[in-house]
């Protein structure tokens, strides 16, 4: 497992290029499981983990079910200095029930404090490893939101801030602010992001554009991670992908992976992964697993380089 440096400073944080993310623990996947998982990665070298204050109310959870199974593992292993664990803040339901985004708590000043804090409480962390602004609040002056963050940083609730789920020109508008403010800004943005493309459609702001990446390229310190990297094993099982991602280009990128995936004895999953893992601006996948063997499968990717003609051919598709 190799190991990269997010963020700037004295408050950047080191973590391995593979990211656990355990939206299901608690809820999805039991406690037994999401425990012999957390085990493995820790002892394959893997030191990052990314969770939510609202993950999975859409189960019918209270939201800090995956919070509370990684602080219980963090203490009983003893791992709270070994690990980085990030979380997000403002896509909690201000009402148990109520979904949608006219429903989330939003990013005013007092939720990021309030919430952050409560993060840290209920993992049992000395502070988060990166806080992120979960979606992009519109509603909320983007001013006051930059100041809520670094006011998080400062007080030390969290090492790193984030974005996720905010377009390219809302992370440099909100960088531009906290400049000006000095205070944090935004040192990292987690988007949806894998080899296929999904239709172009609706205006959304989650997904890790050709943009984002560009723009990561020339900021120094700046991090893309990307969220849903296997597209819920829409790749080893392609009747598994949503409409959105069959369309005819994906359908040529799918054969051409599986092609690639082939002739290097790998999985499609593997060659993803090594795919995000390498590209000229590295992505660092957040991936979820719901058993050791689907873990297993991920860690060995770390140990896939993709020849140049492959790549070539995977880029060109």
């Amino acid at each position: 497992m190799r190991y990269l440096t997010i963020g700037a400073g004295p408050r950047r944080v080191s973590v391995s290029e593979l990211c656990l993310g355990t939206m299901h623990f608690g809820t999805r996947t039991d406690e037994r499981t999401a425990y012999a998982i957390l085990d493995r990665f820790l002892d394959a070298g893997g030191t990052f983990l990314d969770t939510a204050n609202c993950y999975n109310v859409w189960l019918g959870g209270h939201g800090r079910e995956s919070e509370q199974v990684l602080g219980r593992w963090l203490a009983s292993r003893r791992a709270t200095d070994r690990m980085v664990v990030a979380s997000k803040v403002g896509a909690r339901p201000r009402v148990a029930g109520e979904l949608g985004e006219d429903g989330f708590q939003g990013l005013a000043p007092e939720v990021i404090k309030a919430e952050a804090a409560e993060s840290v409480r209920t993992l049992g962390v000395e502070r988060l490893g990166i806080l992120y602004a979960h979606y992009d609040d519109r509603r909320t002056p983007q001013a006051e939101t930059v100041a809520g963050f670094g006011e998080a940083q400062a007080s030390g609730l969290a090492a790193v801030i984030g974005a996720s789920n905010h377009a390219t020109w809302r992370i440099e508008s909100g960088r531009a602010l906290a400049r000006q403010a000095g205070v944090a800004g935004y040192e990292c943005a987690q988007q949806k992001h894998s080899y296929l493309y999904p239709l172009p459609g609706r205006r959304r702001a989650d997904l890790a554009t050709p943009e984002l990446l560009d723009y990561a390229a020339d900021q120094p310190g700046f991090t893309v991670l990307a969220y849903s990297p296997l597209r819920a094993g829409g790749y080893a099982d392609h009747d598994r992908l949503t409409d959105e991602y069959l369309h005819p280009g994906a359908r040529h990128r799918l054969a051409v992976l599986d092609r690639v995936a082939a002739e290097l004895g790998a999985t499609p999953n593997q060659v993803v992964l090594a795919w995000l893992l390498g590209g000229a601006t590295p992505v660092i996948p957040v991936f979820g697993v719901s058993s050791v063997a689907q873990l297993d499968e991920v860690l060995a990717a770390v140990d896939l380089t993709l020849p140049e003609d492959a790549r070539a051919d995977l880029d060109g598709a």
